[in-house]
């Protein structure tokens, strides 16, 4: 069956989902009928506990459509020609490339050129798509196993720092 919110919140144990801002009823179905399929995961998880920046920066927002990052100043960055070269010139190879699904929407980051996206056409796992290449793969099978593992690595860091 999987995770429930309440074991997630439990694994919370330095608060670092506490500076997000639950969403009202109203922006859920505007979502839900946006994004038909979208995962109830992350639907339970924005109501609940929200969406905004966690404590170390991460961050949980409304959905946009993936394609939106071919905007993003890292994006063409990575996929400029003068970039594409290099990657060769230094690897040998081209740059690996994937499509972005047409139904991939981005739900997360951690402000990195990596962006975390659901894609209802493949289920309910959790994709990382990265602006270099782009390469578009699982992160976790799942949004509450995605965010627990953020929470784990979040919580590792504090214990070695």
């Amino acid at each position: 069956m999987g995770m429930t919110i309440a074991e997630l919140l439990e694994l919370d144990r330095e608060g670092e989902l506490s500076t997000l801002t639950p969403v009202t009823d109203d922006v859920l179905k505007s979502i839900a009928a946006q994004y038909p399929g979208i995962s109830k995961q992350y639907l339970a998880f924005i109501r609940a506990v929200g969406t905004g920046s966690t404590k170390t920066g991460s961050y949980i927002y409304e959905p946009e459509p993936a394609s939106s990052v071919e905007q993003h100043q890292s994006f063409q960055i990575y996929n400029g020609v003068p970039y594409q070269k290099l990657y060769k010139w230094f690897s040998g190879k081209e740059p690996k490339r994937d499509r972005i699904p047409a139904d991939a929407i981005m739900v997360a980051d951690s402000a990195a050129s990596w962006r975390y996206c659901l894609c209802p056409s493949l289920g309910d796992g959790v994709f990382c798509l990265d602006m270099a290449g782009p390469t578009f793969e699982i992160d976790s099978e799942d949004f509450f196993t995605f965010v627990a593992r953020g929470l784990i690595y979040a919580s590792e860091i504090e214990d070695d720092g």
